[in-house]
């Protein structure tokens, strides 16, 4: 049986998830490093493996970590991978990294001969969240759909487009670069984020220690707290305002909402699905968990 990609622990490989062709899909996100091999149905056909990334995460601690999870990865695989995907946050173009905000380190660092270093074969580097766009319109939410715009919700807020199955780039590679939409008179970055939530608590009233995060925010609102429930009700107008965006612009059959602040939508969602009214319709859930972007950086050399 094929492997729930939501799980990051063991696996137990299957026949049917074994047959190659394999390839290898890297996450770099502000938080985690994330490696696995995929099959060429998009499912798992190895640990998802993770390393914490951070603020403070350069070129060189970026090359070794990838070699550490690339070694875990061959010890059990050996070299049976085909090609490599990697998705990063930022401006993927012809030389350095630019607007990789959560990745600082890494702004005006060309990633391309620092992965082509740690592997020896066929590599493709791409935006994160357009990988995240690519993995749910081939293989989750979005299967089926002749257009789709994916919205990523975590230490930032980024998104992707696919058309009748190809990721939309823009002229010069910045298509989906959300993060800047002016809101309120700053990003919209700012509100969508989890660093946003925690602000909008505060500004509701809510009190806590200097370390608070999205999660505490989310289980103070589950607990009553009503600074933490005016916080995700601010969330979720926000987030439609995204969606709205979106629609005026692109016009997608589904839009996908996935990330690691989605495991809230309990308390955004009923905001998010009143403003956008008749336009709902489109809108679903991401189904590929913490693996989607790895799976969607494996779909690059997927054909």
């Amino acid at each position: 049986m094929p492997l729930d990609p939501s799980r990051a622990g063991s696996i137990v490989y299957a026949p049917d998830t074994m047959s190659g062709p394999f390839y290898l899909g890297v996450d770099l996100g502000g938080t985690q490093l994330r490696m696995a091999a995929v099959n060429s149905e998009g499912q798992l056909v190895s640990d998802l493996l993770s390393v914490p990334t951070g603020i403070d995460l350069g070129p060189d601690d970026l090359e070794r970590h990838l070699g550490i999870l690339l070694g875990r990865i061959r010890s059990v695989m050996g070299d049976a991978v085909t090609a490599l995907g990697f998705g990063t946050a930022g401006v993927i173009q012809p030389g350095p990294l630019t607007q990789s905000d959560n990745l600082p380190r890494l702004n005006g660092v060309d990633l391309d001969p620092l992965v082509r270093r740690a592997f020896s074969c066929p590599v493709r580097i791409e935006n994160d969240a357009r990988c995240f766009a690519l993995a749910e319109a081939r293989f989750g939410g979005g299967r089926g759909a002749t257009s789709l715009y994916g919205i990523t919700l975590g230490t930032g807020v980024g998104s992707g487009i696919v058309i009748d199955g190809r990721l939309h780039r823009g002229a010069t590679s910045e298509a989906g670069e959300v993060w800047r939409i002016p809101l309120r008179g700053a990003p919209l970055e700012r509100a969508l984020s989890g660093a946003g939530v925690v602000e909008a608590y505060r500004t509701a009233g809510g009190v806590g220690p200097d370390g608070i995060d999205a999660a505490d925010v989310a289980q103070r609102a589950r607990g009553g707290d009503a600074a933490a429930r005016a916080a995700w009700i601010s969330f979720g107008g926000d987030l439609a305002f995204l969606c709205e965006c979106a629609v005026s612009l692109i016009d997608p059959e589904r839009i996908v909402v996935g990330g690691s602040l989605s495991k809230a939508r309990d308390l955004f969602e009923p905001e998010l699905r009143e403003r956008l009214g008749d336009r709902a319709a489109c809108l679903t859930w991401a189904e590929l968990g913490p693996a989607a972007g790895v799976i969607g950086a494996a779909a690059l050399n997927i054909p």
